[in-house]
């Protein structure tokens, strides 16, 4: 099912540039054409080198060149930048990979320990007045935390800068200075990311515990005199973290969407704020190649919890109902 899916996702990226209306491919070609200081084989020429396929001939044709460039990794070249695509995204994806799983993970920690005390503490005072916070906290969405954020720890107090990725001294390398100002550089990126995803975790293990509490082996263990903290451990907790753990690998690959709106907010130099600026400026080659990447890696971040899931949870056998 993911090849498929990543099969249908590179169908659809053809179907945009070549087939949709407007032809973006076409529209390039007979702009170059039209300058009148390029013949119309050299402008064929170009728009194969930028696109990856050939904007003339039959349908069939352009889509099997189309496919084989994809799959032998040329998702063609950037009109502005005269890069290859794959190479833009080489340089941008670990900055956004970097914030991603660091917020992820945070978030993740932080939201199943919370969620796992409010669930032993359900229907308490605490509980409530928690459950209603993070419930708020997740409710606000990321371009509303990243404005914030930014107005007032950036412009207001002067607590993080305002953008990029490093200082403008630091020489990047594995060395102190770049990694200290990589760090915080993207302190605000990430606490974005982590207030706008906490909540769910939090909300989500509060509800895996409490479900689990009234398991039946939960019960028998409380009757059978095994220590609260051994219950809580090696019962309710292991339990409870299973859809949480799966669900961690999913969010990583889901939150590439999310990162559009933090990279362009706070200028940082990842795949969301190289998808913005190709996006302004109509640069449909890198338009599609990030696109086929974040499919890619939603589709492989998908399989990889199903197949994490069977490794962890002993009940589920692969292939069996």
């Amino acid at each position: 099912m993911a090849a498929v899916t990543i099969f249908f996702a590179i169908t659809l990226t053809f179907i945009i540039v070549d087939v949709a209306p407007g032809n973006p491919a076409l529209t390039y070609m007979q702009q170059v054409e039209s300058s009148g200081t390029i013949n119309p084989r050299t402008a064929e020429a170009l728009t194969q080198y930028y696109f990856g396929l050939e904007p003339t001939g039959p349908i069939y044709l352009q889509f099997y060149h189309y496919l084989s460039s994809v799959l032998h990794g040329n998702l063609g070249v950037s009109i502005i930048y005269n890069e290859p695509v794959s190479t833009l995204i080489a340089q941008t994806l670990p900055y956004t990979l970097f914030i991603i799983i660091t917020s992820t993970l945070l978030a993740f920690a932080v939201g199943t320990v919370w969620g796992m005390r409010l669930g032993y503490r359900r229907n308490t005072k605490s509980d409530t007045t928690a459950t209603v916070g993070f419930t708020v906290v997740h409710a606000v969405p990321v371009y509303i935390w990243a404005v914030l954020l930014l107005f007032y720890l950036g412009f207001i107090y002067h607590v993080f800068p305002h953008g990029g990725a490093y200082g403008a001294g630091v020489t990047p390398g594995f060395n102190f200075p770049f990694i200290a100002s990589l760090l915080y550089h993207s302190t605000l990126p990430i606490l974005t990311l982590f207030l706008a995803s906490v909540g769910g975790w939090m909300l989500g293990m509060r509800s895996n515990t409490i479900t689990t509490l009234g398991e039946d082996f939960v019960r028998f263990a409380e009757l059978s005199g095994v220590p609260p903290n051994r219950v809580a451990s090696r019962y309710v907790g292991r339990n409870a973290i299973l859809p949480q753990v799966t669900g961690v690998i999913i969010s990583i690959a889901g939150a590439f969407s999310g990162s559009v709106f933090v990279e362009q907010t706070f200028s940082y130099p990842g795949i969301g704020n190289l998808l913005y600026n190709s996006v302004t400026v109509k640069d449909y080659p890198v338009e599609m190649g990030v696109f086929i990447m974040v499919i890619t890696a939603v589709m492989v971040g998908t399989l990889l919890a199903d197949l994490v899931y069977g490794l962890l949870d002993p009940r589920v056998k692969v292939g069996r109902s």
